[in-house]
């Protein structure tokens, strides 16, 4: 009985070692979180078109007659764990949409048809581009997309999940209509806060990552 204990146990931890080690959702997680959300939003539910990219990213284009299409890569999908971070992600996309900031900034001539989730270098330095959006722009998606995680009923923390494994990563790609950038431990801050996961973060503080970790995990 102990040597049949002992291989569960066994069988047990690999498994979640196993689990833990491989982040990966699928394009049916993706379609879910993109129903539930459209829906509490009511916004049309138009496909998601997925690219076969490794750069982890999400974005939408968007054309002179009006029509939005959202795109989302296989590298995107291979960080993320849970259905609740890619509801983040497009979260934060759909609140571009419906706030107007695509039309807004093409109809300026500031931005090209196409930008990602975690392009915000020319944002954070307010310094908006052909590739970026403002930050406000930027925040406000972000303040969207957690507002929307509630009424969807996904952990609204979601967003800021699926930010700091972005950043984790280290990609950088300009290559394909967009800049990639680390999102700023500003905007990871505010999103934290937006999100309830703590309160004791100060936006203009110097408080650093390691340190939001310890705060998160109840060690500070």
């Amino acid at each position: 009985m102990r040597a049949a204990t002992k291989i569960f146990a066994v069988i047990f931890i690999l498994t979640l070692f196993t689990s833990s080690s491989h982040a990966e959702i699928s394009k049916i997680t993706v379609n879910k979180a993109w129903k539930r959300i459209t829906k509490a939003d009511k916004f049309p539910r138009i496909p998601i078109n997925f690219e076969k990219d490794k750069t982890p990213n999400a974005w939408v284009k968007f054309d002179e007659a009006g029509n939005y299409t959202v795109h989302v890569t296989k590298g995107l999908m291979n960080i993320l764990d849970t259905e609740d971070e890619i509801a983040g992600v497009l979260g934060h996309e759909l609140g571009h949409i419906q706030l107007g900031h695509y039309r807004s900034n093409a109809s300026a001539g500031n931005v090209r048809t196409v930008i990602g989730i975690n392009s915000e270098l020319h944002a954070m330095n307010n310094r908006p581009g052909e590739n970026s959006f403002s930050r406000k722009q930027e925040t406000q998606a972000d303040d969207y997309s957690t507002a929307l995680l509630r009424k969807s009923r996904y952990s609204p923390r979601g967003l800021y999940d699926a930010l700091t494994k972005i950043n984790d990563k280290g990609y950088t790609n300009q290559s394909r209509g967009f800049n990639s950038h680390p999102a700023s431990r500003e905007r990871l801050a505010s999103i934290a806060e937006k999100a309830g996961i703590t309160s004791s973060i100060k936006i203009n503080s110097l408080i650093g990552m390691e340190d939001i970790a310890e705060i998160m995990l109840g060690r500070k």
